[in-house]
């Protein structure tokens, strides 16, 4: 016995990926990667640089503990002497220093040109990140390394000026005999300039990366890295200039 079936017409729809009319391209990050790769990059960076924070704020807490416990005996040195059996009370032996404040005001106008450099090096590379991770080709990068060379020369100019300044007092013969003033000037100056020295190192090992063919990313961590800790030494050094400034005794 015949049987009599509904006609069903079937609507073929393309498929997602494949050939004809209704093909969608997979969609590939910059570099020939896919997205899942590109994510992964994106995300380890975000790593080291959230590991590379966290050691800097670390040496930031060492280093001002160190100052203010410095600044401590500074004061309270300052304010008493060796104590006098004979007249039953400490005698003041402290004799203030005069300070080259023109070549000190000029060296800090260095320092803070510097951060601003820093800054501008440092959010230039930023950008070309996020150029790259939205897999557009970022610009060239010699802008902003050539503000990364003008922050170390700044920076070299700075340890400069403060080692002319110290100059300066030994002309005028703030270090003869048992000066304790020139002495805690020396020691402020000298801590605060080995500390920048270290974040000039880092700094210079960055701006070298393309021909240590370091990768840009790593370039770039070390950059932002280096730059909170360069400005809290901008910031330290003012307050150690208004120290020696207004606790001269």
């Amino acid at each position: 016995m015949p049987i009599i079936g509904e006609h069903v017409e079937i609507e073929h729809k393309p498929k997602l990926g494949g050939g004809g009319p209704g093909k969608i391209p997979h969609r590939r990050g910059y570099g020939g990667g896919d997205d899942g790769d590109r994510h992964g990059d994106s995300y380890s960076s975000r790593q080291r640089l959230r590991r590379g924070r966290i050691g800097v704020a670390i040496v930031i807490v060492f280093v001002t503990a160190m100052f203010m416990a410095l600044t401590v005996v500074y004061l309270a040195r300052q304010s008493g002497g060796p104590y006098d059996p004979d007249h039953l009370k400490n005698i003041h032996d402290w004799k203030p220093l005069s300070l080259p404040y023109l070549q000190l005001w000029i060296n800090s106008l260095l320092l803070v040109l510097s951060s601003i450099t820093l800054e501008l090096a440092r959010r230039g590379m930023a950008k070309k990140a996020e150029f790259a991770d939205m897999g557009i080709v970022p610009p060239e990068r010699n802008k902003d390394f050539s503000w990364l060379a003008l922050t170390l020369a700044l920076g070299v100019a700075f340890l400069g000026g403060q080692l002319l300044a110290w100059n300066t007092l030994r002309l005028h013969g703030a270090f003869r005999g048992n000066n304790l003033s020139s002495n805690f000037f020396v020691g402020f100056i000298t801590l605060h300039a080995v500390h920048l020295l270290g974040g000039l190192l880092v700094l210079l090992y960055a701006a070298c990366g393309h021909w240590l063919r370091m990768k840009f990313e790593s370039q770039r961590i070390n950059v932002e890295i280096t730059a909170w800790y360069w400005h809290f030494l901008g910031v330290l050094w003012f307050g150690i200039f208004a120290l020696l400034s207004f606790a001269r005794g």
